[in-house]
């Protein structure tokens, strides 16, 4: 004979509170955020998780001395003290703070912030990363690669790059669109990008403000350029199949015909408002993926465009192009859940979350 009582209100009773404990369990644990660099991008993850009901921030670093000590609060601008606060060194934080992922902004170079991505997987933390050149890292960097999937599955994490380009318009959004046709023949994504109201550093990155020669000299040193335009061919080619028999790459200058001033340069006529970059890949000579990037001063008709020569071919427009701090810091934070509750472990790209809204923002004190 069972056990199980047979009073139905005893029975309700403990199917109550099960659901309670249910409940309870589901939304007991916060997901726990470190952040790592307090820059521009840094801070503005900062703001928008600051916002979610489900996301705890427990930790803070950054290497410039005159943030350390800090309140989180006030070195990303927030206006007012989160108690969080921001330490110069990040071994100790990482090995003595619990947190289950730790949003990572200091750098473009793979090579570069490799040891602190490192130092994060080893401390057992997932770790989502604005560094373009993790975005998709297996080709350019194969043995960078495979040492930090090695490391993240073993410590049972996840480690992704991600931003707004690469991670979203000029490579996961055109990839999307050819789900809805077949037969792809060329993939075609412009984007333009007027920088007159951007952040001092974007502004430098596109070489505003440099003679010509100038330019050309800071772009063989690799002092300006948009990172990413590679990596964003890889992917797409390698998700469709392709394989490239060449990946040729253009950087050149958009030079001022007249004077013009911002709040951080004057620039005279002759001299470079910005950047055009293009990355093609080609298959038996034949050009199938063309990205096309402008960031310049008062750039005309900013927009991103994506073109699929496909059955149907498919062009869509954005007017005014995708916002890229703003949109950045929102992909961060929204891949911050998936991070946290994801079964997978290992080295990621963008394709491979599922493409759900994670981020539920707090909305006159209720979840939307």
């Amino acid at each position: 004979m069972s056990s199980e009582t047979k009073d139905p209100n005893e029975r309700l009773s403990k199917l109550a509170a099960t659901f309670r404990d249910l409940e309870a369990y589901v939304h007991e644990d916060k997901i726990r955020t470190i952040h790592y660099g307090i820059g521009a991008i840094g801070a503005e993850v900062v703001r928008s998780l600051l916002n979610s009901p489900e996301i705890e921030i427990v930790g803070a670093i950054d290497a410039s001395p005159a943030k350390a000590g800090k309140d989180l609060g006030d070195a990303a601008g927030i206006g007012h003290a989160v108690g969080v606060p921001v330490s110069f060194e990040p071994e100790s934080l990482l090995k003595d703070v619990y947190a289950d992922v730790v949003v990572h902004c200091t750098g473009s170079s793979l090579s570069e912030v490799y040891p602190q991505i490192m130092s994060m997987v080893s401390a057992e933390k997932s770790v989502v990363s604005s560094c373009e050149e993790l975005a998709f890292p297996w080709i350019r960097y194969p043995e960078i690669s495979q040492k930090l999937d090695r490391r993240a599955k073993e410590t049972g994490v996840r480690v992704l790059g991600t931003g707004v380009n690469p991670g979203f318009v000029m490579d996961l959004l055109p990839l999307m669109l050819a789900t809805a046709t077949r037969q792809v023949k060329t993939i075609r994504v412009t984007r333009v990008v007027d920088v007159t109201t951007r952040r001092i550093q974007l502004q430098r990155k596109a070489g505003v403000g440099l003679s010509v020669l100038g330019f050309q000299q800071a772009a063989g040193a690799g002092a300006v350029g948009h990172v990413g335009l590679r990596e964003s061919v890889m992917m797409i080619a390698d998700t469709l199949g392709w394989r490239l028999d060449e990946l040729a790459e253009t950087l050149e200058p958009v030079v001022a015909q007249e004077r013009r001033k911002t709040e951080y340069f004057s620039v005279d006529k002759g001299y470079a408002l910005g950047l055009r970059q293009s990355a093609r890949g080609l298959v038996s000579g034949k050009e199938v993926l063309r990205l096309d990037l402008e960031m310049s001063l008062g750039a005309p008709d900013a927009h991103d465009t994506i073109e699929i020569d496909g059955q149907p071919p498919i062009k869509i427009v954005i007017p005014g192009g995708i916002q890229g701090d703003v949109a950045t810091a929102s992909i961060i934070a929204n891949c911050v859940p998936a991070m946290a509750r994801s079964r997978m472990t290992g080295l990621l790209s963008m394709r491979d979350l599922p493409l759900l809204p994670y981020y539920r923002p707090k909305t006159n004190g209720r979840d939307s």
